[in-house]
């Protein structure tokens, strides 16, 4: 009788006997029934037998199906894939996570606690990075993590609050000055390149923190401000290759790539400015060049300004790249009039992330007074797009810059807003019509109204105007005969680095075989009204 219990027990635990143990606990039971009313003992004792039997079997398949499921649900479990959350944040040994913190911040945040913050560094390319290599991101991320834990040494609470975000809790020796300066310097230190197997890549740093205050506040409510705080120097919202945006997987890891190596540019030599130049058909001259920015990739040849240009402005990293722009085409413009050339201009443009600095006036006057130059020399250029983006603070700027003695340029006008009440009050002294109006103007009844219309506007403000992209004799000789003087473009000269263009500039052959054909235009439409 053991030997069979036993027996049946085993093959109980057996999900494939589950069924044929069933239809035998059943039929023990029902067999069981059938016998109780029986008067003979040898009845009485099989009943209580098939009946302990179907119980035993009853029981024995319940305690194994219960266990079956529940290894189940745990196996199913563990294989699921696991979308982190910034409650589960750490993925590195012994790292606080948000809940911690609380913990931390609600024992320590008491009336007798001495005026310090919370800080907080979000490494703002991680999402990127993620959207097309998690286990680069998350490999970089720890590497991030490991270093910053190595800067901050046992004195601070370090924790994890978002996937890809660190608080740091300033509790404890040094008072607030000391914690601002050091989570200064912390972010700075942080921004070096983060090299590994597969990857080489500078952290994309937000920074930002929240005082306690002398007013009772909750742990979550200062971790909710220091959150807030947030901020990138330079950064911009909602930035192309952002993940969830359509851009392609593979525009999003170039963009990427892009973006580190341009954070190596300057310092490796592959930026450079070429030179397109003013054309004065009305003086017969040269009068001056637009510095442009290039770069050289030392594996992708030249990068088109199309492509990397949009990626310095919404990084922040125009605002450095800005400086390096000026000072290398004042030092040019140096060179220029020291060789003689005492009557050329150099243009040079500003983005709308550089006007967003406060100390651009200051910048721009020191770097030209440390050339040799006169701010009389430097002509600034602003497309009107970028110069609407703040109005109120693009007039004080430049009002400042022209009272300073500099010249102003609105250019691309007619491909942004075209509002003329701001091109009114902005105190600009060139207008330069965009290439949309300019190409094949002489074939377009359009164009030629509304560069005419320009052309006109120009005169009647005082201002000089100039026709941009050029390519064609035609359109050359159909806007001088409208009285344009001013060129710029393909047709005359391709932008071109410094020796190249001395050479050019220099020949008196070119320059009359230049500005000859517009010219005679001019001299044509001046004998018909005189």
């Amino acid at each position: 009788m053991k030997r069979l219990i036993g027996q049946i027990s085993a093959g109980a635990r057996q999900p494939e006997n589950w069924r044929s143990c069933t239809v035998f606990a059943v039929a023990f039971g029902a067999l069981a029934l059938l016998l109780v009313p029986m008067p003979q003992a040898a009845h009485q004792v099989a009943a209580y037998a098939l009946a302990a039997i179907s119980a035993l079997l009853i029981t024995l398949l319940l305690r194994s199906r219960s266990r079956f499921l529940g290894a189940q649900m745990a196996n199913a479990s563990a294989q699921k894939p696991h979308a982190p959350s910034d409650e589960d944040a750490p993925s590195a040994p012994g790292l606080a996570g948000r809940e911690t913190l609380v913990s931390v911040l609600s024992r320590e945040l008491t009336p007798a606690l001495s005026p310090t913050l919370l800080g907080v560094i979000r490494i703002a390319n991680y999402d990127r990075m993620a959207a097309f290599d998690v286990a680069v991101a998350d490999r970089f991320l720890n590497a991030f993590h490991q270093r910053l834990e190595t800067a901050l040494g046992k004195t601070r609470y370090l924790a994890r609050v978002e996937r890809n975000c660190f608080a740091i809790w300033f509790g404890g020796p040094g008072d607030l000055q000391t914690a601002k300066a050091e989570l200064q310097a912390l972010a700075y230190a942080l921004t070096q390149q983060i090299r590994g197997d597969a990857f080489a890549i500078e952290p994309e740093l937000e920074t930002g923190y929240a005082e306690t205050s002398e007013e009772p506040e909750t742990p979550a409510e200062l971790i909710s401000r220091a959150l807030a705080s947030l901020a990138r120097p330079g950064g911009q919202a909602g930035a192309s290759g952002a993940p969830g945006s359509r851009q392609p997987m593979t525009d999003m890891r170039r963009r990427f790539a892009l973006e580190q190596d341009l954070r190596q540019a300057i310092g490796k030599g592959e930026l450079a400015l070429h030179y397109q130049p003013f054309i004065d058909t009305a003086g017969m001259r040269v009068s001056g060049a637009e510095a442009l920015l290039r770069w050289s990739h030392p594996q992708l040849g030249a990068v088109s300004p199309a492509e990397f240009v949009p990626i310095l402005e919404e990084t922040g990293l125009m605002q450095d790249v800005g400086v390096w722009v000026l000072n290398t085409a004042c030092r040019q413009l140096r060179e220029w009039r020291t060789a003689g050339h005492t009557d050329f201009r150099m243009a040079i443009n500003l983005s709308a992330r550089q006007l967003q600095n406060p100390d651009l006036k200051t910048v721009i006057e020191r770097t030209v007074k440390n050339h040799g130059l006169a701010p009389s020399n430097i002509e600034l250029e602003l497309t009107e797009t970028a110069a609407m983006e703040d109005s109120a603070l693009t007039l004080k700027l430049f009002r400042s810059l022209r009272e300073a003695g500099f010249s102003l340029a609105i250019d691309d006008f007619g491909a942004g807003y075209s509002s003329l009440s701001y091109l009114k009050n902005l105190p600009f002294t060139k207008l330069k019509i965009d290439r949309e109006f300019v190409s094949h103007v002489d074939q377009s009844s359009e164009s030629r109204a509304i560069c005419k219309a320009l052309l006109e506007l120009a005169s009647g403000l005082g201002i000089s105007a100039l026709a941009e992209g050029v390519e064609r004799r035609e359109e050359v000789d159909t806007l001088a005969l409208m009285g344009c003087t001013s060129f710029q473009g393909f047709y005359f000269a391709r932008p071109m680095d410094a020796a190249a263009f001395t050479r050019m500039t220099t020949d008196p052959d070119w320059v009359a075989a230049a500005c000859s054909p517009a010219a005679e235009m001019q001299g044509e439409l001046k004998r018909c009204y005189s």
